[in-house]
């Protein structure tokens, strides 16, 4: 199995989430209630991935506090908007850092942002979870960095071993080349590709805000890969997708686009998609067990409230609230420092898979917490390759 051991202004609009009306004290003990900060894109371009995070945070948070809360004390959430930028997004955390009330925060889904709040969160000596899949905490050399989703290493390892499975001769690549999740998730892709004797005889960058990507796709169609694997987040997929319609070059995606905010705008276009994704995501195809009543736990009432299943980020933004509660209910504390020794030395079922983190592995998850899926009538549906895995190779 593979395991990754990778070596300005104020928001407008903080929500705060509570069954109190008070924030209480200033330290992170006593009676009031136990504060966590949140900071993820709730406007600009990659705001799909916030509103996921956002809703399944509120949706944790109630039903934590409707449940006695955390070691007795209601557990209360401020959510911040780094407008899907960078500096906004160090901003934000660094003003939630400086308050000593908050016991940990969970970093932004988009990973340039959650990556450069790394030095604050060592400085501060604040327990950080990313919401996105950040590769520079997974080793462990930032004692105060985690991530709560897996990295790109880890779905590039998992898509490969699917194309092997499946008879891929060649591949081709388009990534984000100014964001470190495409830029991870392609030099991962590569080395593995390489490895399994797989040639990727495309491999291109574009820019994630471009509106057409014709010159990328024109490559592509004439070198005629096996596949076109696309490493990116935000509206780009979309636009690519509708513009290999009618190739016949199967289309590869990531875990960025496993939710209807990808499959509804590309349509008929998406039909046929394969991706990577976290294994909750087709949690409706489970065999039944302890991940499957984990995940349906989250799902039925984002169902009952929203009408549609999770996509991959609310499934993301609920295990990274339950990392924390179990951190800080190992702790027996709210404290910084004892919240971010007991999340190091955490061992937690949650939806997204099984986490081990240890002191070099701040990452936790493995290739068995990610599923291959494919859009099939407007649905995401686990392939027959993870479905086979799934009798034999899931989290427990």
């Amino acid at each position: 199995m593979f395991k990754s051991r990778l070596a300005v202004v104020a928001v407008v609009g903080v929500l705060s989430l509570s069954a109190c009306s008070s924030s209480g004290g200033t330290s992170t003990e006593g009676s009031g209630p136990i504060k966590i900060g949140v900071v993820i894109p709730l406007t600009g371009f990659l705001s799909p991935l916030g509103a996921g995070d956002k809703a399944a945070i509120e949706q944790e948070v109630d039903a934590i506090n409707e449940a006695g809360g955390v070691l007795g004390r209601d557990l209360e959430v401020t959510i911040k908007d780094d407008k899907s930028d960078v500096p906004q997004s160090v901003t934000e955390y660094n003003q939630l850092a400086a308050d000593p009330s908050y016991s940990a925060i969970l970093s932004s889904s988009f990973v340039s942002a959650s990556t450069a709040v790394g030095p604050s969160a060592e400085s501060s000596k604040l327990p950080t979870l990313a919401l996105g899949p950040v590769s520079a905490f997974a080793d462990g050399s930032n004692p105060y960095a985690f991530t709560g989703v897996a990295i790109p290493e880890v779905y590039a390892q998992a898509m490969v071993d699917y194309m092997a499975d499946q008879g891929y001769e060649t591949l081709a690549i388009g990534y984000t080349g100014d964001d470190l999740y495409g830029e991870t998730g392609n030099e991962a892709t590569v080395a593995a590709a390489k490895e399994a004797g797989i040639d990727v005889v495309v491999d291109e960058a574009y820019d994630q805000t471009g509106t057409d990507f014709s010159p990328l796709v024109s490559k592509v169609k004439a070198a005629a890969p096996d596949g076109f694997l696309v490493w990116g987040a935000g509206p780009a997929p979309v636009i690519i997708t509708k513009q290999m319609e009618g190739s016949g070059i199967p289309l590869l995606m990531t875990g960025a686009q496993a939710s209807q905010l990808y499959a509804e705008p590309a349509g008929a276009a998406a039909e046929g998609v394969t991706m990577t994704s976290s294994i909750a995501v087709p949690g409706r195809e489970l065999p039944a067990g302890p991940l499957k009543d984990l995940v349906d736990g989250f799902a039925d009432p984002w169902v009952e409230a929203n009408g549609s299943y999770p996509p991959q980020f609310a499934f993301d933004g609920a295990t990274g609230v339950q990392l924390l509660v179990a951190a800080i209910e190992k702790a027996g504390s709210a404290d910084r420092e004892k919240v971010r020794d007991a999340l190091e030395g955490l061992d937690e079922l949650t939806p997204t898979g099984r986490f081990t983190f240890s002191s070099d592995d701040h990452a936790g998850l493995d290739t068995d917490a990610v599923a291959i899926v494919t859009i099939t009538d407007g649905d995401f549906k686990t392939t027959e390759y993870s479905l086979a895995r799934f009798e034999t190779d899931l989290p427990k």
